[in-house]
């Protein structure tokens, strides 16, 4: 055996015990159209290592089709930056989650609430028996008694760990894009007076959206057009939406996450300036959120 081969051999025969003793995460946002990502290591994110582009069709609304080149893709990633032995926290799709806030009537949410709602079984609107999906439910701050739930098919989650699993990775969790989100606005919301309501504005590769979030409690999700003028119309039409629906509502602020062109324009019809979200040093809100450990199961 050539000494190459032997120092190889006992990289390789180490490679268990540094996992062990320097334990290493992957951040990782799904979406139909792309993989972000960027490693974890005390905490502190490293540079964005995976910005890749995925075939069309791969994924469908959230669901992962093409299973083989998907955990091929994702091996060969973290094989190139040295992370195949790291554990992989990762955010699903947003097109395959479905959310919506928890009352639990007044009262305290009960110990169990994930398995006190299975039992009562409400009719949540959602596109599919709540007894068929995976939930994930976490207390709103600064709201006693509510959740936040977040639902999605139990085949997009199974479809998804079983691309981990052939990955060849260390699979820590599949986390909620909305509650990630959530969990990194949490700074700005307690800078923010009481009652304001806040608008997010979210530009991604596939898609915008609006949400609005009041007093920690998210209040509604909305699609945005491409185009600058359709977005500045759509936005004035969902706050109008949400000064009918959610009591009176007196001071707006407006949180852009990413380039908008037309920044002076929503500046100017909600009479506010707005504030741009830097999320940095990590990739995305999502991955920021995904990385705080209160997050953790």
């Amino acid at each position: 055996m050539q000494v190459s081969e032997l120092i190889e051999d006992l990289r390789e025969r180490l490679r268990p015990l540094r996992s062990s003793l320097f334990p290493q995460q992957v951040l990782l946002e799904l979406t139909d159209t792309a993989l972000l990502g960027q490693s974890l290591l005390n905490g502190q994110p490293g540079p964005i290592c995976i910005d890749v582009p995925l075939p069309s069709l791969t994924c469908r609304q959230g669901q992962p089709v093409e299973i083989d080149p998907l955990a091929d893709l994702i091996g060969d990633l973290l094989v190139r930056d040295g992370l195949i032995d790291a554990y992989v926290m990762a955010a699903l799709p947003q097109s395959a989650v479905q959310w919506q806030v928890i009352d639990w009537a007044g009262s305290s949410a009960p110990e169990d609430a994930a398995a006190e709602l299975r039992q009562l079984n409400p009719d949540l609107g959602l596109p599919y028996p709540l007894a068929e999906a995976a939930i994930d439910l976490q207390p709103l701050s600064g709201a006693p008694g509510k959740h936040l739930l977040a639902t999605t098919p139990r085949g997009v989650v199974e479809g998804w760990i079983q691309v981990f699993h052939q990955a060849g990775t260390n699979l820590d969790r599949l986390a909620c894009p909305q509650t990630c989100r959530l969990a990194a606005l949490q700074g700005h919301l307690a800078e923010i007076p009481a009652g304001t309501l806040l608008l997010v504005l979210t530009t991604e590769s596939e898609s915008r959206r609006l949400e609005a979030v009041r007093d920690g409690v998210p209040l509604f999700q909305w699609p945005l057009p491409q185009e600058a003028e359709a977005t500045v119309a759509e936005v004035k039409r969902c706050l109008a939406f949400l000064r009918r629906n959610f009591r009176e509502v007196r001071q707006v602020q407006l949180l852009l996450d990413g380039e908008w062109e037309e920044q002076t324009e929503l500046e100017s019809l909600l009479a506010a300036p707005a504030h741009q979200l830097n999320c940095a040093p990590f990739a995305s809100l999502v991955l920021q959120g995904l990385a705080i450990p209160e997050l953790m199961p």
